[in-house]
């Protein structure tokens, strides 16, 4: 993809391209929040922390976290929208997997909707991301 062709189309009116921005900084941001407080993080995400010396396996998520927040936003820079719609997708397998835990843990139900919410809002990306790129690439045409 060439940048003459995304000029042509206005990335900053596409739904995929906010969502994927808010995502990354989302993960971005929760990264620094595990930093700053480990226990009270493992608690928002409902699995709530028995032993502060655990927390190490929370700063695993920090790493994740800023890995995924990192890598979308250089996605976004360079304009890789099919590379980050497919990121999009197969993420979805995050928040499923969290709210499989957090039903395991009986957590809240307003955590265990937050957790869904994230599955919508990331199909909603990969949809959003992948109709830009198929925008793009018929303009490059």
């Amino acid at each position: 993809m060439n940048a003459h062709a995304n000029s042509r189309i206005n990335v900053l009116r596409s739904a995929g391209f906010w969502l994927a921005l808010v995502l990354a900084l989302s993960q971005l941001a929760n990264a620094v929040r595990v930093l700053l407080d480990p226990v009270a993080y493992s608690a928002y995400m409902g699995l709530p922390l028995n032993d502060h010396v655990d927390a190490a396996w929370v700063h695993v998520y920090a790493l994740r976290a800023l890995f995924l927040g990192t890598f979308a936003g250089f996605l976004l820079f360079t304009a890789q929208y099919r590379v980050l719609s497919s990121m999009a997708l197969i993420a979805i397998a995050m928040p499923i997997g969290d709210f499989w835990l957090v039903w395991q843990a009986n957590g809240a139900a307003a955590t265990l909707a937050r957790h869904a919410l994230i599955a919508i809002v990331l199909i909603a990306a990969w949809y959003s991301l992948r109709r830009l790129a198929d925008r793009i690439a018929a303009t490059a045409r």
